[in-house]
């Protein structure tokens, strides 16, 4: 009972309180272990068994760690650093949904998860890889070409000379926040753009291949492979909607950060990601073997 109670109700509502606190402190730390409490309710789902008692546990870590985040940030006094649904009791909806899907998947795949057989080991084999790492790795392609050479943001007006015209009709205090700190007008990447998220995408695209060198070694794992390579793609496409529709695009402050648009790189970033987390739960599907009539 003491553990039961460590693990359901003080851990989501510690774990929601720090992230109250970085509300008010920090926007990308905060926006980082909210992101990581998708895994954590992934993963206590899977200590029940069956959907039924993960979407229960789920229920009350995703209340927890709702109610948590609100208290704590109202009890600080702090602004928001980061942008948060009003009234904030939506907020709480929105982690308790969460939670009941994320642990009635996790308690899903463990009542679904067959028995793992011991097997002989024959060494590296690049003949292990399937279609799912061929989708990781194209997925992998796509968000580092959209990462790097196509433009994602985009200012009202595309240079200096043009806001200083009248003749452009365009908003001169539209203006793009490099990476660098920098106000600029035009359009950039979105590598030139996110100061801190870029180095998260650019970790993420590893997930594929690590993905892929388990499967040629045929690694025993305490989980389905490919589980951990869907995970991350679910947070780099939630991180790319962050920076961009969620809580807007980066442009300084309120002054500054309007009539800025969306161009190709980011809507090629957002399916660069998906077919990373796609790639996963094909390799998911794929190493699953049917079972026996009666079994």
């Amino acid at each position: 009972m003491p553990l039961q109670v460590l693990l359901a109700v003080i851990v989501p509502a510690a774990y929601g309180a720090l992230c109250g606190y970085l509300l008010g402190v920090n926007k990308t730390a905060y926006i980082v272990l909210t992101l990581l409490a998708i895994a954590g309710g992934y993963i206590a789902g899977q200590e029940h068994n069956g959907a039924g008692e993960g979407a229960i546990r789920g229920l009350i870590g995703g209340v927890l760690f709702g109610v948590a985040i609100v208290l704590v940030h109202n009890a600080t006094g702090k602004p928001d650093k980061a942008s948060i649904p009003h009234p904030e009791i939506i907020l709480v909806g929105i982690t308790t949904v969460a939670g009941i899907i994320l642990g009635a998947l996790g308690g899903r795949r463990r009542a679904n998860a067959p028995e793992e057989e011991e097997k002989e080991k024959t060494g590296f084999d690049l003949k292990r890889i399937q279609r799912g790492e061929l989708i990781g790795f194209v997925g992998v392609a796509v968000l580092a070409i959209a990462l790097f050479l196509i433009p994602w943001y985009s200012s009202s007006c595309p240079d200096v000379h043009a806001a200083a015209s009248a003749a452009s009709h365009c908003n001169p205090n539209s203006k793009l926040k490099l990476a660098s700190g920098e106000l600029a007008y035009g359009s950039y990447t979105g590598w030139e753009t996110l100061k801190f998220i870029r180095w998260f995408l650019l970790a993420g695209c590893i997930a594929p291949f690590i993905l892929a060198y388990i499967i040629a070694r045929e690694h025993d794992l305490s989980w389905r492979p490919g589980e951990v390579t869907m995970i991350v793609g679910i947070i780099l496409f939630a991180l790319i909607l962050l920076d961009g529709v969620i809580l807007g695009r980066p442009g300084g402050n309120a002054k500054n950060a309007v009539d800025l648009g969306l161009e190709p790189g980011y809507f090629v970033g957002l399916l660069g990601a998906f077919l990373i987390s796609f790639g996963g739960f094909r390799r998911q599907v794929e190493g699953v073997k049917p079972s026996p009539p009666g079994v």
